[in-house]
């Protein structure tokens, strides 16, 4: 019963984070609970989880909806995430395992393989994509700032999503990525708090462009 709960937590964070279920969307639990063939309590679980993250919003009499896009909210996630992925950058350089490291460099080779029908592609390399943030935020080895970090990069991707996306830009992400591995391999801490700031601010930027467009 936890694995189908979390297993419907991580597909409804996709859907909602990719705009499958776009900002507003009510959500219903008797369609939910026939959609993923789940019981009321597990998925009343998942959905707290959801609530917990920001990415849904519960109203009064019980109406659930998917959350709107609110870039006040944007803005705060931001000042917050900016430093502490420089810190989770840090203290992976320290704590990475080499199982870890290793997973990553597979994330990379499976996207080099991806990448040649991208847009047949284009699910399976986005996950690939979260795949390789949760990977590095377990590796700090820090459960807190993990947890703290995967809500906030669930809730910024949804204005990735939003405004930037292209396959393109889905592909650009994984440049820093080799250079973080890179670093990390040279347990370089310095360099990987830069790059996982880097990375997060040429986020920001582009947002903040097409804002300005």
């Amino acid at each position: 019963m936890e694995n189908k709960k979390i297993e419907v937590y991580e597909n409804l964070r996709y859907r909602i984070i990719t705009h499958d279920l776009p900002p507003m969307e009510p959500l219903r639990d008797s369609e939910l609970i026939a959609h993923y063939e789940i019981g009321r309590t597990p998925l009343r679980e998942a959905m707290l989880e959801l609530q917990s993250d920001g990415l849904i919003q519960r109203l009064p009499r019980s109406a659930t909806l998917v959350a709107a896009i609110d870039f006040n909210t944007f803005k705060e996630v931001i000042e917050i995430r900016l430093n502490l992925e420089g810190l989770a950058g840090q203290l992976a350089a320290e704590k990475i395992t080499e199982k870890q490291l290793d997973a990553l460099r597979q994330n990379i080779t499976m996207v080099k393989k991806l990448e040649k029908k991208v847009d047949e592609n284009l699910d399976s390399i986005t996950k690939c994509e979260f795949d390789f943030h949760n990977i590095v935020y377990e590796s700090t080895h820090n459960k807190k700032l993990r947890d703290i970090l995967h809500k906030l990069h669930g809730i910024s991707a949804r204005y990735w999503h939003y405004m930037v996306f292209s396959s393109q830009e889905l592909l650009n992400q994984f440049d820093d990525h080799i250079e973080l591995i890179d670093a990390l391999e040279k347990r370089d801490k310095k360099n990987c708090a830069h790059i996982m700031k880097k990375h997060t601010q040429n986020f920001v930027n582009k947002v903040k462009d097409k804002i300005l467009e």
